[in-house]
């Protein structure tokens, strides 16, 4: 190996070790790790957001049964209807 290519192949490795150090460090911006944010919150909007919560609980169910009850209603009209390859596929 020439001295030029192992040259090459020690700045590769520590460009690489430099990128990687870099990349591994904490961003101050970003918070990691648990957070206790019940604590710092009104409780009137604690009130609120657990109640859209609940709401949007009951939309995803409702949503879920109508898509349900459509798929239901496909396959019964599909099987009145003569055996067709084209409508089971």
């Amino acid at each position: 190996m020439k001295l030029r290519s192992l040259m090459f192949v020690a700045m590769g490795v520590g460009i690489g070790m430099w990128a990687s150090r870099k990349f591994h460090e904490d961003d101050p911006f970003v918070v990691s790790g648990p957070i206790d944010s019940r604590a710092r919150t009104n409780p009137a909007l604690r009130v609120v957001s657990l109640g859209a919560q609940a709401i949007s609980d009951r939309a995803s169910v409702a949503s879920l049964d109508a898509i349900r009850r459509a798929r239901g209603a496909i396959r019964q009209r599909l099987a009145a209807q003569a055996y067709d390859d084209v409508a089971w596929n």
